[in-house]
């Protein structure tokens, strides 16, 4: 992860922050800034007890923020409105099976106002709600198994089907192929380092993955990217009775749900990948093509988090599935 500026971007401190703030939103002004925190393409500094501001560190970012200004009010106004039985998100795209109960509809984190590029920043930026708790990266695995059945339901809820409209991504709810060329890449960059047994584990999932049948149902609301750094665990010290909520929708896009569900298994233990598929299964058809994909995702994603840098949360994460 590039924690070092780039060239060109912005120096984001308290008094930048306020600066724009007393230009912008000055009703907002007066609340106290907590020290601004860089992540991959945000800068985020807490406003008061219930805001913060979300600040694009390079223009891709401030396009991602775009996408969550424009399409998460539609969504939750969506998501507030569920349908009267749930989705089962099946390949074949054929109907639900009777007789299900409705599963939980997340909470979406709506940008609350919305800044321009002023003061000597050059991005637009957004007041957002904030979400008090931990990061799930930061939690021992076994209290994030604890949570297995709460994401599943979560993704569930947001899993449905989206408009036409709906934003698309060239990396995300995609078929495998479409990554194809970027797995063998990362593939033979790190397979070297595996043992045979475990390689040839990984290999057969992959070709699980890209061998079975391909998504051929509704165009699916996904988060994009609901891995351990984007899930906070609200509540008071990670505790096991703490909630997970997924926050940083800038990868939001509409395809196939194994995408998201590749990325969400990689929070758990193998009890706790099974616990999270037996809850996202709940009264649906059985549907073995997604959840093929979904572990050819999780390997995809497990390459890409392995190769971040020594300080990446997300590092060991990846490193422990390939392992």
């Amino acid at each position: 992860m590039p924690w070092e500026l780039r060239d060109g971007e912005p120096v984001i401190g308290r008094a930048l922050v306020r600066a724009l703030l007393e230009e912008q939103h000055p009703d907002l002004a007066h609340l106290p800034l907590a020290e601004p925190v860089r992540g991959w393409d945000n800068t985020m500094v807490r406003l008061g007890e219930r805001l913060a501001l979300r600040l694009p560190r390079h223009a891709q970012a401030e396009a991602l923020l775009d996408r969550e200004v424009a399409w998460l009010p539609r969504l939750a106004a969506q998501l507030a409105s569920p349908p009267a039985s749930p989705l089962t998100v099946r390949s074949d795209g054929t109907a639900p099976a009777a007789g299900h109960t409705t599963t939980a509809i997340p909470a979406v984190p709506t940008p609350i106002r919305t800044g321009v590029p002023r003061t000597g920043y050059p991005f637009r930026w957004a007041v957002v709600p904030w979400v008090d708790g931990t990061p799930a990266v930061h939690v021992p695995l076994q209290v994030r198994d604890a949570y297995a059945a709460q994401l599943a339901a979560a993704l569930r809820g947001l899993h449905q089907p989206a408009p036409a409209d709906a934003p698309a991504s060239a990396f995300r709810g995609v078929d495998l192929a479409d990554v194809e060329d970027r797995f063998t890449r990362r593939w033979n960059a790190v397979a070297g380092d595996l043992g045979r047994e475990r390689r040839d584990q990984l290999a057969e999932v992959w070709r699980r993955a890209v061998n079975a049948a391909p998504y051929s149902g509704p165009r699916i609301w996904l988060h994009g990217d609901p891995h351990p750094n984007n899930t906070v665990l609200a509540g008071v010290g990670g505790s096991r009775s703490c909630s997970p909520v997924l926050v940083d929708f800038g990868d939001l896009c509409a395809g196939d749900p194994a995408s998201d569900l590749g990325s969400a298994l990689l929070h758990f233990s193998r009890a706790g990948r099974e616990a999270f598929r037996t809850t996202y299964d709940a009264g649906r058809v059985p549907d073995p093509a997604l959840w093929a994909r979904a572990h050819g995702w999780a390997v995809h994603y497990a390459l890409i988090f392995a190769a971040q840098s020594p300080g990446e949360a997300l590092r060991p994460l990846g490193r422990d599935l390939l392992a």
